[in-house]
């Protein structure tokens, strides 16, 4: 499990229960809430806690949950999770997900926490791929993905929990060549 990453103005940290006021103040938007699967709609403190309570339990196995922290503030969160067949399509792997508030979009903030994220598990893991995805109408969040040297791995649907539907959901992958060309 990551300690701590530090990048230009960011630091990735673990997620932690007196972290439960902040995580719902910027996940209780519905803005960013939509682009998830799995949290519930209306999000409440007390799913905030729970969130959090499930984090530290997890904590030393083979997922990580860490928050997105500018200048002592959280600001939103990243993790990855080891699935041993993917569920969305391709082989195993750590497949990665994140979530940003949103006064802190467009600034690049989620592109430098990712890259600093998916450095630590290319080298603390040794793995060749790492996964994720997107929901087709999430634009914003695709992009970050092909700066980061993502491509796409294949088109499914997936239930939304907040949403109450399935959407179409691009599937994406990142070889360790492929971040390593751009420089990462």
């Amino acid at each position: 499990m990551a300690k701590s990453i530090r990048t230009g103005r960011l630091l990735l940290r673990p997620l932690r229960a007196d972290d439960a006021e902040a995580v719902f103040a910027l996940f209780a938007n519905w803005e960013v809430i939509r682009w998830l699967s799995s949290p519930p709609w209306p999000y409440t403190r007390e799913d905030a806690s729970s969130f959090l309570e499930l984090c530290e339990r997890n904590a030393g196995g083979e997922a990580a949950e860490l928050a997105i922290v500018l200048d002592s503030s959280l600001i939103g969160g990243i993790g990855m999770r080891m699935w041993p067949a993917r569920r969305l399509q391709s082989g195993p792997g750590p497949f990665v997900g994140y979530w940003l508030g949103q006064p802190y979009w467009g600034n690049g903030y989620m592109t430098e926490a990712a890259r600093g994220f998916l450095a630590w598990i290319f080298a603390a893991h040794g793995c060749d791929t790492i996964y994720s995805g997107v929901f087709a109408d999430n634009a914003a969040s695709l992009r970050v993905q092909v700066k980061l040297g993502f491509v796409r791995d294949g088109e499914t649907t997936l239930y939304s929990k907040p949403r109450g539907a399935d959407f179409p959901h691009i599937n994406t992958r990142l070889t360790r060549s492929a971040f390593e060309a751009r420089g990462q």
